[in-house]
Protein backbone atom coordinates (compact mmCIF):
# COMPACT_ATOMS: atom_id res chain seq x y z
CA UNK A 1 0.00 0.00 0.00
CA UNK A 2 1.29 3.51 -0.82
CA UNK A 3 1.80 5.01 2.64
CA UNK A 4 1.29 8.61 1.51
CA UNK A 5 -1.93 7.87 -0.36
CA UNK A 6 -3.23 5.77 2.54
CA UNK A 7 -2.49 8.62 4.93
CA UNK A 8 -4.24 11.17 2.73
CA UNK A 9 -7.33 8.96 2.39
CA UNK A 10 -7.37 8.38 6.15
CA UNK A 11 -7.07 12.09 6.83
CA UNK A 12 -9.95 12.96 4.53
CA UNK A 13 -12.02 10.15 6.03
CA UNK A 14 -11.40 11.52 9.54
CA UNK A 15 -12.64 14.96 8.51
CA UNK A 16 -15.77 13.52 6.93
CA UNK A 17 -16.53 11.32 9.90
CA UNK A 18 -16.24 14.25 12.27
CA UNK A 19 -19.86 14.89 11.34
CA UNK A 20 -20.61 11.93 13.58
CA UNK A 21 -18.99 13.82 16.45
CA UNK A 22 -21.24 16.82 15.84
CA UNK A 23 -24.26 14.53 16.09
CA UNK A 24 -22.95 13.13 19.37
CA UNK A 25 -22.67 16.63 20.80
CA UNK A 26 -26.38 17.09 20.20
CA UNK A 27 -26.90 14.63 23.04
CA UNK A 28 -25.23 17.04 25.42
CA UNK A 29 -27.77 19.71 24.55
CA UNK A 30 -30.59 17.28 25.35
CA UNK A 31 -29.56 17.21 29.00
CA UNK A 32 -29.53 20.99 29.16
CA UNK A 33 -25.82 21.53 28.56
CA UNK A 34 -25.92 22.83 25.01
CA UNK A 35 -24.55 26.18 26.10
CA UNK A 36 -21.25 24.45 26.83
CA UNK A 37 -20.73 23.68 23.16
CA UNK A 38 -20.77 27.43 22.47
CA UNK A 39 -18.70 28.02 25.58
CA UNK A 40 -16.24 25.40 24.31
CA UNK A 41 -15.42 27.63 21.36
CA UNK A 42 -14.33 30.41 23.69
CA UNK A 43 -10.68 30.51 24.64
CA UNK A 44 -10.72 32.70 27.74
CA UNK A 45 -12.76 30.80 30.32
CA UNK A 46 -12.89 27.39 31.91
CA UNK A 47 -16.40 26.58 33.16
CA UNK A 48 -16.96 25.55 36.74
CA UNK A 49 -17.66 21.85 36.26
CA UNK A 50 -18.11 21.32 40.01
CA UNK A 51 -21.60 22.84 39.73
CA UNK A 52 -22.69 19.53 38.18
CA UNK A 53 -23.09 17.30 41.23
CA UNK A 54 -24.35 14.38 39.14
CA UNK A 55 -21.35 12.61 37.61
CA UNK A 56 -23.06 11.87 34.30
CA UNK A 57 -23.86 15.54 33.78
CA UNK A 58 -20.35 16.58 34.81
CA UNK A 59 -18.82 14.20 32.28
CA UNK A 60 -21.15 15.42 29.54
CA UNK A 61 -20.30 19.02 30.38
CA UNK A 62 -16.57 18.36 30.41
CA UNK A 63 -16.47 16.44 27.14
CA UNK A 64 -18.93 18.81 25.48
CA UNK A 65 -16.71 21.76 26.37
CA UNK A 66 -13.43 20.20 25.26
CA UNK A 67 -14.34 18.28 22.13
CA UNK A 68 -14.84 21.26 19.78
CA UNK A 69 -11.47 22.66 20.81
CA UNK A 70 -9.72 19.33 20.30
CA UNK A 71 -11.28 19.14 16.85
CA UNK A 72 -10.01 22.61 15.97
CA UNK A 73 -6.44 21.80 17.00
CA UNK A 74 -6.55 18.53 15.06
CA UNK A 75 -8.06 20.21 12.00
CA UNK A 76 -5.20 22.70 11.86
CA UNK A 77 -2.65 19.89 12.07
CA UNK A 78 -4.51 17.89 9.45
CA UNK A 79 -4.40 20.82 7.02
CA UNK A 80 -0.63 21.00 7.45
CA UNK A 81 -0.35 17.24 7.02
CA UNK A 82 -2.30 17.28 3.78
CA UNK A 83 -0.03 19.97 2.32
CA UNK A 84 3.00 17.98 3.48
CA UNK A 85 1.63 14.87 1.75
CA UNK A 86 1.19 16.82 -1.49
CA UNK A 87 4.76 18.11 -1.28
CA UNK A 88 5.98 14.56 -0.65
CA UNK A 89 4.28 13.44 -3.84
CA UNK A 90 6.03 16.27 -5.68
CA UNK A 91 9.37 15.14 -4.24
CA UNK A 92 8.68 11.59 -5.44
CA UNK A 93 7.79 12.72 -8.97
CA UNK A 94 10.15 15.66 -9.47
CA UNK A 95 12.97 14.93 -7.04
CA UNK A 96 12.75 18.42 -5.56
CA UNK A 97 10.27 20.93 -4.17
CA UNK A 98 9.62 24.48 -5.38
CA UNK A 99 11.22 27.23 -3.34
CA UNK A 100 7.91 28.25 -1.76
CA UNK A 101 7.21 24.70 -0.61
CA UNK A 102 10.82 24.22 0.51
CA UNK A 103 10.63 27.37 2.63
CA UNK A 104 7.33 26.22 4.13
CA UNK A 105 8.89 22.82 4.92
CA UNK A 106 11.77 24.45 6.76
CA UNK A 107 9.41 26.50 8.91
CA UNK A 108 7.22 23.46 9.60
CA UNK A 109 10.26 21.37 10.48
CA UNK A 110 11.43 24.02 12.92
CA UNK A 111 8.08 24.06 14.67
CA UNK A 112 8.14 20.28 14.96
CA UNK A 113 11.73 20.33 16.22
CA UNK A 114 13.40 18.66 13.26
CA UNK A 115 16.45 20.19 11.63
CA UNK A 116 16.56 20.33 7.85
CA UNK A 117 20.07 20.59 6.46
CA UNK A 118 20.28 20.94 2.72
CA UNK A 119 17.35 20.50 0.38
CA UNK A 120 14.26 18.55 1.50
CA UNK A 121 13.84 15.03 0.15
CA UNK A 122 11.35 12.18 0.47
CA UNK A 123 13.13 10.72 3.49
CA UNK A 124 12.88 14.01 5.35
CA UNK A 125 9.22 14.42 4.40
CA UNK A 126 8.53 10.96 5.82
CA UNK A 127 10.28 11.86 9.08
CA UNK A 128 8.17 14.99 9.31
CA UNK A 129 4.97 13.08 8.56
CA UNK A 130 5.70 10.99 11.64
CA UNK A 131 5.22 14.12 13.71
CA UNK A 132 2.70 16.22 11.80
CA UNK A 133 -0.43 14.26 12.63
CA UNK A 134 -3.46 14.34 14.91
CA UNK A 135 -3.80 12.95 18.40
CA UNK A 136 -6.94 10.86 18.69
CA UNK A 137 -9.72 12.89 20.38
CA UNK A 138 -10.52 10.00 22.72
CA UNK A 139 -6.99 10.09 24.10
CA UNK A 140 -7.02 13.87 24.56
CA UNK A 141 -10.36 13.75 26.37
CA UNK A 142 -9.41 10.82 28.60
CA UNK A 143 -6.07 12.30 29.62
CA UNK A 144 -7.58 15.72 30.23
CA UNK A 145 -10.22 14.19 32.51
CA UNK A 146 -7.65 12.11 34.35
CA UNK A 147 -4.97 14.78 34.76
CA UNK A 148 -7.32 17.64 35.71
CA UNK A 149 -9.86 15.76 37.87
CA UNK A 150 -12.55 16.58 35.30
CA UNK A 151 -11.47 20.20 35.02
CA UNK A 152 -11.62 20.92 38.76
CA UNK A 153 -7.92 20.78 39.71
CA UNK A 154 -6.01 23.84 40.88
CA UNK A 155 -3.82 23.76 37.78
CA UNK A 156 -6.85 23.64 35.50
CA UNK A 157 -8.66 26.47 37.26
CA UNK A 158 -5.68 28.76 37.80
CA UNK A 159 -3.60 27.93 34.74
CA UNK A 160 -5.88 26.35 32.11
CA UNK A 161 -3.58 23.32 32.34
CA UNK A 162 -5.58 20.14 31.82
CA UNK A 163 -2.67 17.77 31.20
CA UNK A 164 -0.19 18.31 34.03
CA UNK A 165 2.33 19.84 31.63
CA UNK A 166 5.46 21.06 33.39
CA UNK A 167 7.91 23.87 32.74
CA UNK A 168 11.35 24.68 34.09
CA UNK A 169 11.47 28.40 33.41
CA UNK A 170 9.96 29.33 36.76
CA UNK A 171 6.84 30.86 35.25
CA UNK A 172 4.30 28.25 36.27
CA UNK A 173 2.42 27.21 39.40
CA UNK A 174 4.38 25.55 42.20
CA UNK A 175 2.80 22.23 43.26
CA UNK A 176 1.98 22.16 46.97
CA UNK A 177 3.55 18.71 47.32
CA UNK A 178 6.67 19.34 45.25
CA UNK A 179 9.64 17.59 46.83
CA UNK A 180 12.54 19.68 48.15
CA UNK A 181 15.17 20.32 45.52
CA UNK A 182 12.80 19.92 42.58
CA UNK A 183 12.67 22.96 40.29
CA UNK A 184 9.77 22.28 37.93
CA UNK A 185 6.52 24.18 37.98
CA UNK A 186 3.20 23.38 36.31
CA UNK A 187 2.79 25.41 33.13
CA UNK A 188 0.06 28.03 32.78
CA UNK A 189 -1.74 28.95 29.56
CA UNK A 190 -3.79 31.89 28.37
CA UNK A 191 -6.51 29.54 27.14
CA UNK A 192 -7.59 25.91 27.29
CA UNK A 193 -7.02 25.64 23.56
CA UNK A 194 -3.42 26.74 24.07
CA UNK A 195 -3.09 23.99 26.68
CA UNK A 196 -4.45 21.40 24.24
CA UNK A 197 -2.08 22.58 21.50
CA UNK A 198 0.93 22.39 23.86
CA UNK A 199 -0.02 18.87 24.95
CA UNK A 200 -0.45 17.69 21.36
CA UNK A 201 2.86 19.29 20.39
CA UNK A 202 4.56 17.50 23.28
CA UNK A 203 3.30 14.10 22.12
CA UNK A 204 4.27 14.92 18.54
CA UNK A 205 7.84 16.00 19.28
CA UNK A 206 9.26 14.69 22.56
CA UNK A 207 11.59 11.71 22.34
CA UNK A 208 9.74 9.99 25.19
CA UNK A 209 6.70 9.53 22.92
CA UNK A 210 8.44 8.03 19.90
CA UNK A 211 6.56 4.79 20.53
CA UNK A 212 3.22 6.63 20.38
CA UNK A 213 4.18 8.18 17.05
CA UNK A 214 5.33 4.81 15.74
CA UNK A 215 1.98 3.24 16.68
CA UNK A 216 0.17 6.06 14.85
CA UNK A 217 2.32 5.65 11.74
CA UNK A 218 1.58 1.93 11.70
CA UNK A 219 -2.16 2.61 11.94
CA UNK A 220 -1.86 5.05 9.03
CA UNK A 221 0.08 2.55 6.95
CA UNK A 222 -2.62 -0.07 7.58
CA UNK A 223 -5.33 2.41 6.53
CA UNK A 224 -6.90 2.35 10.00
CA UNK A 225 -8.28 5.18 12.11
CA UNK A 226 -5.95 6.80 14.61
CA UNK A 227 -7.17 5.09 17.77
CA UNK A 228 -6.76 6.63 21.19
CA UNK A 229 -6.86 3.20 22.80
CA UNK A 230 -3.93 2.13 20.62
CA UNK A 231 -1.98 5.38 21.05
CA UNK A 232 -2.24 5.07 24.82
CA UNK A 233 0.21 2.18 24.63
CA UNK A 234 2.87 4.77 23.85
CA UNK A 235 2.29 6.75 27.06
CA UNK A 236 4.55 4.71 29.32
CA UNK A 237 6.71 7.76 30.07
CA UNK A 238 3.82 10.14 30.75
CA UNK A 239 3.47 9.02 34.35
CA UNK A 240 5.70 7.30 36.88
CA UNK A 241 2.90 4.72 37.11
CA UNK A 242 3.86 3.41 33.68
CA UNK A 243 1.67 0.53 32.49
CA UNK A 244 -0.85 1.13 35.28
CA UNK A 245 -1.37 4.66 33.96
CA UNK A 246 -1.89 3.34 30.44
CA UNK A 247 -4.53 0.92 31.75
CA UNK A 248 -6.38 3.75 33.50
CA UNK A 249 -6.44 5.91 30.36
CA UNK A 250 -7.63 3.00 28.20
CA UNK A 251 -10.33 2.18 30.75
CA UNK A 252 -11.56 5.79 30.66
CA UNK A 253 -11.77 5.64 26.87
CA UNK A 254 -13.81 2.43 27.03
CA UNK A 255 -16.15 3.26 29.91
CA UNK A 256 -17.00 6.71 28.54
CA UNK A 257 -17.50 5.59 24.95
CA UNK A 258 -14.86 8.02 23.70
CA UNK A 259 -13.62 5.86 20.84
CA UNK A 260 -16.55 7.01 18.69
CA UNK A 261 -14.89 10.41 18.39
CA UNK A 262 -11.88 8.81 16.67
CA UNK A 263 -13.87 7.60 13.65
Amino acid sequence: MNTANASLRASVRWMRRSRRVRRSLAGVAVVGLGWLVWQGLREDALPDFSVHAEITERKAAFFGYLLPQVQRVNAEILAERQRLLRIREELVKEGSAGWIDARWLRKLAGRYELELTGDPDVEFADRLLGRVDIIAPSLVLAQAANESAWGTSRFALQGNNLFGMRTYDGSGLVPHRRKPGRRFTVATYDSVRESIAAYVHNLNTHYRYRRLRQIRAELREQGRDVSGHELANGLGAYSTRGSAYIAVVQSMIRTNGLAEHDE
